[in-house]
């Protein structure tokens, strides 16, 4: 965590921008203002181009021209690059910038000159292990979601450039000339008094949409797999799990660029035609002699040994060195432990500790823990997996992975919805933030979670 206030504390958001190397799952950002940087690449919009990572920014509308008409036209032009604009009409006063999988600023910040170099500012920019640790990424996530399904904001387009174009050449200093010239009416903004039942039950419909959607879309891969597996694959390896690795080997080999992993740009090459990107990389996937990238090991000995573990009547008396191990063989909870803080584990006085060894001290710390419903890692786990119909799976492991009576910290929907696909592939692939981000690579309109 640290504390965003420029010259204050020689602190700057532009201090935090992730490299080229930093792997991000996506931008999303709600800042009411923006006047054009001066320093290219050294604010959030040229970082994202620089760094090919799709950007969803929602900013002010309103007869004022609140955001500088260079910086529209700099949105709008690079619509190619990913980056997409909506505005908000009139009340709309955010700073928030969510680096999915990296960190998010909440502040105080607009996307101006003066507030990323000069002004005294403040802010606090939280990493991913601080946004996991205490449920902050469940409520960034929602607040996304509300601006998302904001049935006032629009999209920019030329047609709005134009007519706030004219709008401020009409405009005299302090004065509102030009309010009768816009197109959009006034909004006078959200209720102060809100059905408190609507949000959460749209948030949990939406999740069930979007995970038997793409749960039809990996079944449909899986009956094309059928006939297309590699020499080096075993008879009795389950289709799912061949779904699973299958994507692991396109997105690492095929998308994957040094550092950068430019999904986005990829969905934008084939999203016309997610067919024919699936075809020629199962056609490469199929000619393969050796596995591309370690393929093998997860299927023939990681894979199984989760199935074993997991099974219905040894989950609840699986043991700690086993649930680490478990861990270990989980590429998302594998990922997310490299990002939290060596605090969190009990070892605040070091400054870098291995993957390998900061798995066991985050098994031990997690083993320890209760959600508000009094259930350890293995309780939640049973529940998941086990305690209801295969049909309401979506459910369980939305209450799992985004409630508050559920979840326990650090360990997410990604970490739950892979170990599915691995205990029981009968009933689903796994899925994890890189599943998603190999089928929208494809062409196809997932949800990276």
């Amino acid at each position: 965590m640290d504390f965003i206030a420029n010259g204050v504390n020689g602190k700057y958001l532009s201090n935090v921008l992730p490299s080229k190397k930093t792997e991000v799952d996506g931008v999303y950002a709600a800042i009411a203002y923006g006047s054009p940087i001066k320093h290219e690449y050294n604010d959030l919009i040229g970082n994202c181009i620089q760094n090919k990572l799709r950007l969803d920014i929602w900013m002010r509308y309103d007869h004022t021209v609140p955001v500088a008409i260079p910086v529209l036209r700099q949105l709008l032009d690079n619509h190619q690059n990913n980056i997409f604009c909506k505005l908000v009409p009139d009340r709309f006063h955010s700073k928030v910038i969510w680096w999915k999988g990296y960190g998010a600023y909440i502040g105080s910040a607009n996307l101006t000159d003066r507030a990323w170099m000069n002004n005294v500012e403040a802010g606090i920019f939280l990493s991913e292990g601080d946004l996991q640790a205490d449920g902050m990424a469940l409520q960034l996530e929602s607040f996304f979601d509300r601006l998302t399904g904001l049935d006032v904001a629009f999209e920019l387009s030329e047609e709005v450039i134009q007519e706030l174009t004219e709008i401020e050449e009409l405009r005299a200093p302090n004065n509102d000339t030009g309010k009768d010239k816009r197109k959009t009416p006034e909004w006078r903004g959200l209720s102060f008094v809100q059905d408190k039942k609507k949000s959460p039950e749209r948030r949990k419909e939406n999740f069930r949409q979007e995970w038997q959607s793409t749960l039809t879309t990996l079944r449909s891969i899986g009956e094309q797999l059928a006939d297309a597996k590699p020499s080096w694959v075993s008879e009795d390896v389950p289709i799912n799990w061949q779904v699973d690795q299958f994507l692991h080997a396109y997105y690492y080999n095929k998308v994957s660029d040094g550092g950068s992993r430019p999904f986005e740009e990829f969905y934008q090459r084939h999203h016309s035609d997610p067919q024919k990107a699936l075809q020629e990389a199962v056609n490469w996937w199929v000619g393969t002699l050796t596995p591309p990238s370690h393929e093998d090991r997860t299927l023939d000995e990681q894979a199984p040994f989760i199935r074993e573990e997991l099974q219905k009547d040894k989950i609840l008396h699986l043991d700690e060195n086993k649930f680490s191990t478990i861990c270990s063989y989980t590429h998302a909870t594998r990922d997310h432990i490299s990002k939290i803080s060596l605090a969190v584990l009990g070892k605040p006085e070091l400054q870098s500790l291995s993957l390998e060894e900061r798995i066991p001290l985050f098994a031990n710390w997690l083993w320890n823990k209760k959600n508000n419903k009094g259930l350890g890692v293995r309780g939640l786990l049973n529940f998941v997996l086990y305690e209801g119909e295969d049909s309401s799976l979506w459910e369980r492991l939305y209450l799992a992975g985004r409630t508050e009576a559920y979840r326990l910290p650090h360990y997410g929907l990604n970490s739950l919805a892979e170990l599915v696909g691995w205990a029981r592939p009968e009933i689903a692939p796994p899925r994890n933030g890189r599943t998603s981000k190999a089928l929208r690579a494809l062409g196809y309109d997932v949800k990276v979670y």
